[in-house]
């Protein structure tokens, strides 16, 4: 059996050149190429997806958004294949779980290691990338990739109903997750919660 592929990405050019080099892999098969992010969450659900190759840059939704529902309610494995080269956003997608980034600049073969790396639970950066993420310090609060979903979330003003219906997560759950974050935190409210994490480097 294949191992399933989604990507998400704008960029025509790049949707072709994936799905050419896919098509010429044995292990892979290219099963959705998705221009635009919304319905990205909606087609893993209806679809058995090995893995994601994801560019946070869409037109139509926050790419980090994007992700933190990919992970955090499906648990997917995801790949970011960018254009950019923002240590905010490597920084999110390292704490969310997200083994491999390549460089829309870099040769077409780190795509294939950086698939083969994360499915085997391995990091994988390309050479232009690696330096960037070896900049990246480590916070001293760890939170799970779910908590860092739901942190995601309540910075964007949604409530614990709205973050259980994102996460497909019973609303008590979201909660017992805020109070977890609460303690690790040493707070004892949610906005207090969201100072912490920008002073914290978290958000």
């Amino acid at each position: 059996m294949k191992l399933r592929v989604l990507h998400v990405d704008d960029h025509p050019l790049i949707r072709q050149g994936c799905e050419m080099l896919l098509s010429q892999l044995d292990r892979y098969e290219l099963v959705g190429a998705l221009d635009q992010g919304r319905g990205a969450v909606e087609y893993v659900a209806e679809h058995d997806i090995d893995i994601v190759i994801l560019d946070l840059d869409l037109p139509d939704v926050n790419g980090a958004s994007l992700l933190a529902e990919l992970i955090g309610k499906y648990d997917q494995t995801v790949i970011l294949l960018t254009g950019q080269k923002r240590p905010s956003d490597f920084s999110f997608a390292l704490k969310m779980g997200v083994r491999a980034i390549v460089s829309k600049a870099d040769a077409v073969d780190d795509i294939e290691t950086a698939l083969d790396k994360a499915l085997e639970g391995e990091n994988y950066f390309s050479d232009s990338i690696k330096p960037i993420v070896e900049n990246i310090q480590q916070e001293p609060v760890s939170l799970s990739p779910r908590q860092l979903a739901i942190l995601h979330f309540l910075k964007a003003g949604e409530t614990n109903k709205e973050i259980s219906y994102r996460l497909g997560i019973a609303t008590p759950t979201v909660s017992f997750h805020v109070g977890e974050i609460r303690k690790k935190f040493g707070v004892s409210n949610n906005k207090k919660i969201l100072l912490k994490a920008i002073e914290s480097g978290l958000l």
